[in-house]
C-alpha cells in the first residue's frame, strides 16, 4: 500500500494539557531542503531509543521531538489504516500526546522495546477511536461514507473531490480506496492483526506483544483476518481475482 506517510502542515504540532506547544512545527513538516550542517540536528538524533527516552524523562522536549520525528510515519500509517485518512492526523497527535504523558509519568518500564510499547499505545488509541465511532453510529444510523453491498459487490458512497491536491488524488486512487474500505469491514481485532503484520511489517512476537495476546491467538486471528479480507475484497472489487495457474 502506498501513499500513507507524513503530512506537512503548519498546524500539525503536539500540545500538552495546558495547550503549550511541545514540539517545534518543523518536526512534522516535509521539506525538500537539506540541513546545511549537522548543527541543525537535535543532540538526541544519534542516540538509541532508550537514551532518548532518558532525555525526555529528564525534561528535554527536544528529545521528544526526536522520537516523534523517528516514528511519526509508522504511527500515522497505523492510524490511517485502522481509522482512515480523515482521522489519521488528529489521532496521530493524540497518540504522541499520550506517549509524552506516559513518559513523563515513567510508565515506560522497558519490559519491551520502545517501538513495541509505542505501537501498543497507538493501537489502543486506534481501537478506542473505532469503539467511539461504533457508539456514535448506534445513535446516528448508517454512515453515508460506508461502502454498500450491490449486485456487483461493495461500492463506496464517496464521491471524488475535484479540489484534491495531486498527492491526495494519488492516495485516493481506486485501489487504495478499496483497500481502506474493505479494512473498515473487518472487526477491530482482525483489522489490528492484519495492519500490524501485513501492512506495518511487525513480526509475530512484536504484534502479539502490542495486542497483549498469546502468539497462537494472534496467528489464528490473522488467518481469519486474511480470509475475511480476501473474500470481502473480491465482493468489493469483483474484477480482482487471484491469478489462476496456467493450464498445462
Amino acid at each position: 500500500m502506498t501513499g500513507i506517510g507524513r503530512v506537512a502542515g503548519e498546524n500539525m504540532r503536539v500540545r500538552d494539557s495546558d495547550n503549550r506547544t511541545i514540539l517545534p512545527p518543523q518536526v512534522f513538516i516535509v521539506t525538500s531542503e537539506e540541513p546545511n550542517s549537522a548543527e541543525c540536528e537535535p543532540a538526541a538524533a544519534g542516540m538509541d531509543d532508550n537514551a532518548v527516552v532518558d532525555a525526555v524523562q529528564r525534561g528535554d522536549s527536544e528529545a521528544f521531538g526526536t522520537l516523534v520525528d523517528r516514528y511519526h510515519t509508522e504511527v500515522y500509517g497505523l492510524a490511517a489504516r485502522m481509522c482512515g485518512l480523515e482521522a489519521a492526523e488528529d489521532l496521530t497527535q493524540d497518540i504522541f500526546l499520550k506517549v509524552l504523558t506516559a513518559l513523563r509519568q515513567f510508565r515506560f518500564r522497558r519490559e519491551a522495546s520502545f517501538r513495541t510499547w509505542l505501537y501498543r499505545i497507538a493501537m489502543n488509541g486506534a481501537i478506542n477511536e473505532l469503539r467511539r465511532r461504533k457508539r456514535r453510529q448506534q445513535f446516528k444510523g448508517p454512515s453515508l461514507d460506508e461502502p454498500v453491498p450491490t449486485e456487483d459487490g461493495y461500492r463506496s458512497r464517496q464521491l471524488a473531490d475535484s479540489t484534491d491536491e495531486p498527492y491526495q488524488r494519488v492516495v485516493r486512487s481506486e485501489l487504495e480506496q478499496a483497500v481502506h474500505d474493505v479494512l473498515e469491514l473487518l472487526t477491530p481485532k482482525q483489522r489490528a492483526a492484519l495492519v500490524l503484520i501485513d501492512l506495518e511489517g511487525l513480526n509475530y512476537e512484536e504484534a502479539a506483544n502490542v495486542l497483549g495476546c498469546p502468539l497462537g491467538t494472534l496467528k489464528s486471528r490473522l488467518v481469519r483476518a486474511r480470509s475475511a479480507f480476501a473474500q470481502k475484497f473480491q465482493q468489493y472489487w469483483p474484477q480482482w481475482a487471484p491469478t489462476s495457474a496456467a493450464s498445462s
